[in-house]
């Protein structure tokens, strides 16, 4: 039977082409909007199916080719073969389909995306999975979909100080006998490589994913003189579960600092092993910028950065407000944006401890509402916190489409009106966009 051709007809959240073979719905990666495709089927259900291009019989006018030689297996980029200007296109595509579709809104505020500064050369973290196949050892990202390990010699969306250690790290390591974990047996040390650090600072952290405590002195001190200029330390992290999740939840001192240094402006900002940071500082500092652009010129009585991380917003803003409290859950980030406070003098900001919808409702005269929550979005709690505490103004910033346009009918019925929704590309060659959508409450 000949393999049937598909017309893409537009992408869909997760960065999937979306056409239909005689009504029948077909999710296809690495395929753009007008393009005609062979496909073979890879997944059939009721009501859709997955399939991959065999062949672009008519390829996108958009369509180009990739920089990087592993990107049609890694899965760390899906839309290197789109030129930049197509990616944003396709990025407000997706957040305008997304709010038509789930939030119901005729008329969408919605603004021109905002370009990364970067198209390459942005991100400030690597982590990379570690396997030994048949005495080979590979170091690198996952293939969509699956854990087989793509081995990587570099990687062109990494910040340079990161990617030249790609290749020496991976090296050393294979000359170690450190064993190297098997997820299918739950043996071994060495699960994961990552690398985290600053263009601004010039500081590199690397920190060592183990299923035990392994990782010595003696190969920590290696691995720092492959770049004594930029490594300032090396942490090792314990991860002893049967997960997916990279992080376990104790991390230890090897070599140097714990943590490095990152530089937004003026502020300077303690970033731990397993701390949240933006991988695209230079597109943080603009959305930075761009909050602190909305706020000034009122007075305000009380800011709350609900989901504040190491404290980048809470302390960037706290001059706009007589009192910044940020809330946050995770002990790493916890510790860091304590330490932040002191190397800011953010004398005005206080961090509370815990889960936003436990603690919003508690804090009284709050203008100005900042919400950054993980992709699932907020839930009922941190609504009835809203209904309750009324802020003046609500900044939401969402890293999936979906889940911002399902809240933002949510909000919208609590009395507030959707100003704008703004688009920034923090992920460049990715199918993932963040977006700030700016709520004020109606009749103020």
């Amino acid at each position: 039977m000949a393999a049937p051709i598909l017309t893409i007809e537009k992408i869909v959240p997760g960065g999937e082409g979306l056409g239909h073979l005689n009504g029948y719905v077909v999710f296809v990666p690495g395929v753009l909007p007008g393009e005609r495709v062979r496909i073979r089927f890879t997944e059939k259900k009721k009501d859709y199916g997955r399939a991959r291009a065999l062949e672009i019989i008519e390829p996108s006018p958009h369509r180009i080719d990739p920089d990087c030689p592993i990107f049609d297996r890694c899965g760390g980029c899906q839309w290197q073969m789109a030129a930049y200007s197509y990616q944003l296109t396709l990025k407000t595509d997706v957040v305008r389909d997304a709010f038509e579709r789930v939030a119901k809104i005729r008329e969408i505020p919605l603004e021109d995306i905002v370009p990364s500064p970067k198209q390459w050369r942005y991100r400030s973290k690597l982590q990379m999975p570690v396997k030994k196949i048949k005495g080979r050892l590979l170091m690198g990202f996952y293939e969509p979909g699956t854990h087989y390990v793509v081995d990587a010699q570099s990687c062109p969306v990494a910040i340079e100080s990161l990617d030249r250690l790609i290749s020496p790290i991976k090296e050393l390591l294979d000359r170690e006998p450190l064993s190297i974990y098997n997820e299918n047996a739950h043996y071994g040390k060495l699960r994961h490589v990552v690398l985290r650090g600053s263009e601004q600072t010039g500081e590199t952290l690397v920190v060592f994913v183990t299923k035990e405590w392994g990782i010595s002195k003696e190969l920590a001190q290696k691995v720092e003189r492959l770049d004594p200029e930029h490594i300032i330390g090396v942490a090792e992290n314990r991860n002893p579960e049967r997960t997916n999740r990279i992080f376990g939840f104790e991390t230890r001192r090897v070599l140097g600092n714990p943590f490095y240094i990152e530089r937004i402006h003026s502020w300077v900002f303690r970033v731990s092993a397993t701390s949240f940071f933006q991988v695209n500082v230079p597109q943080l500092t603009k959305l930075l910028e761009d909050v602190r652009a909305l706020l000034e010129g009122e007075a305000y009585d009380t800011l709350v950065d609900a989901h504040t991380g190491v404290g980048v917003f809470a302390i960037g803003l706290s001059d706009l407000a007589r009192k910044v409290i940020g809330i946050e859950m995770l002990g790493p980030a916890v510790v860091d944006a304590q330490d932040n406070l002191e190397r800011n003098d953010a004398f005005n900001v206080e961090f509370q401890v815990g889960k936003a919808e436990d603690l919003l409702p508690g804090i009284e005269n709050m203008d100005v509402l900042l919400l950054d929550p993980p992709r699932k979005g907020i839930g009922e709690g941190v609504l009835n916190g809203i209904a309750l505490r009324q802020p003046k103004i609500i900044l939401y910033v969402s890293c999936n489409p979906v889940s911002l346009a399902k809240n933002t009918r949510e909000i919208l019925d609590l009395g507030y009106d959707l100003v704008f929704l703004r688009p920034y590309d923090f992920f460049p060659q990715t199918f993932h966009v963040e977006t700030l959508a700016y709520f004020k409450k109606r009749g103020t």
